[in-house]
């Protein structure tokens, strides 16, 4: 690819077409402007413009106005916002400007191949996707009166029309049709060996002990006393202590029922307390959930915490170079989160994804991927993490076909496509 030197340190404007964009979710391409990359290879010969390049700044400035951005104080409607250096790709010291610059010029290289590819395949956008990209331009050419006049004219602001605006939802469908042509729709096309590569090179396979630094609020009677249902009612028939327990005989012979039609059991012949049958094997609790559907918990105090830790420290040490048979045993002993049940399969997680910036909840996780990635399969380590627990976990080697799995689907919602953008990018990088 040829690709023609721009000034970096572009200013550039946001406005609600460019907020519109980015909900839209635009893909920018082509122009008749003048060339900012070209790519001419075996006979095919694409380009890509300038006036894209600086939309495409403008697009992105937008993004960071809306989502409320801030840098060192200053908020990106600032110029000193995009001035301030620091090495923000992780090893050169450079504006933020530059930074997003840069970012944007690779971005715009990606889209020149994604061109030569739909070019070069022989492909075409079906009467469909055409119609579904006139619709959208007539969606935003309502929202603006129904003014070609209007539209271009706050489309000038970034060296664009009407009609460029349309090649650039063109582009998005191009790009739909060459990821379909080239590994099929919803990755149809990609073989076993392909997909069992890529779980090997980007998941982390563990199973856990989770002594946590505080305890769950389940669901009480009456009296304040847990609540224990048969596992499987699904939370509809009381776990009563049969052998235990005591029933309470009414005035006509026959022994007081639930509203289910099952005798009660007291643990007294005060009847003043249910006897439930706390028995793990037969009988389970149902957490109090908040409005997010989360499990309520209650914060231990200092020496609760102190006691699990000492507790993880002599398990972990009694546990150092045991068996996967001696592992999973202890984790029916001594699990506490009941993942075991959940995740029967084990956790699968990606690498290089922030978890802590996803959730605080699940921030111990970037911890156990930065630990279990350089362990070998069947050897285990001890993490603690302040705002979950103590863990004790073992590396397993990935089940093949995990992704398949029923059990995996939270692993694995995102893994076809994941392995597709990552196989384009490489298809689109080869042709920079």
């Amino acid at each position: 690819m040829k690709l023609t030197k721009i000034p970096l340190g572009v200013r550039i404007c946001a406005c609600a077409l460019a907020l519109v964009l980015v909900v839209l979710g635009v893909i920018l391409g082509t122009s008749k402007s003048k060339a900012l990359v070209t790519l001419n290879k075996d006979g095919y010969k694409v380009q890509f413009s300038v006036n894209h390049y600086q939309f495409l700044l403008s697009r992105w400035k937008g993004a960071l106005v809306s989502s409320g951005a801030t840098n060192n104080g200053y908020n990106a409607e600032q110029d000193a916002f995009y001035d301030l250096k620091d090495k923000f790709n992780g090893t050169d010291l450079q504006t933020l400007s530059e930074y997003y610059s840069d970012k944007i010029l690779e971005n715009c290289k990606t889209y020149t191949a994604v061109l030569w590819l739909f070019e070069s395949m022989n492909l075409s956008l079906s009467q469909e996707q055409i119609q579904s990209v006139d619709q959208q331009m007539e969606d935003i050419l309502n929202a603006y009166g129904g003014s070609k006049t209007k539209l271009n004219a706050l489309l000038g602001t970034y060296g664009i029309n009407y009609n460029l605006l349309r090649e650039m939802y063109l582009i998005e469908e191009k790009i739909t049709t060459v990821k379909n042509a080239l590994y099929g729709a919803d990755g149809s096309l990609l073989g076993d060996e392909v997909k069992e590569q890529f779980l090997e090179d980007n998941y982390v396979r563990f199973k856990q002990i989770f002594l946590p630094y505080f305890t769950y609020v389940y669901k009480t009677d009456a009296n304040g006393d847990e609540i224990y249902y048969l596992k499987e009612s699904t939370l509809a028939t009381i776990a009563y202590d049969e052998v235990n327990g005591h029933r309470k005989k009414l005035d006509n012979g026959a022994y007081e029922t639930d509203t289910n039609g099952d005798e009660i059991y007291y643990t007294a012949m005060d009847y003043a307390h249910i006897a439930y049958n706390k028995d793990e094997a037969v009988s389970t609790r149902s957490y109090v959930l908040d409005k997010d559907g989360n499990a309520t918990v209650k914060e231990m105090t200092q020496d609760e915490i102190d006691a699990v830790k000492k507790k993880g420290d002599d398990l972990f040490a009694s546990l150092k170079d045991c068996t996967v048979t001696a592992f999973e045993a202890a984790i029916k002993e001594h699990n506490e989160d009941g993942g075991e049940e959940t995740y029967t399969d084990g956790y699968y997680l990606q690498k290089n994804i922030d978890y802590a910036a996803a959730s605080s909840e699940f921030a111990y996780f970037s911890d156990i991927i930065e630990i279990a990635d350089d362990m070998k399969a069947g050897t285990i380590a001890a993490i603690t993490s302040d705002s979950a627990g103590y863990h004790i976990i073992m590396k397993y080697n990935p089940t093949p076909k995990a992704y398949e799995n029923a059990a995996n689907e939270v692993w694995f919602k995102n893994f076809t496509s994941t392995l597709i953008n990552e196989l384009f990018w490489e298809t689109c990088e080869s042709l920079f």
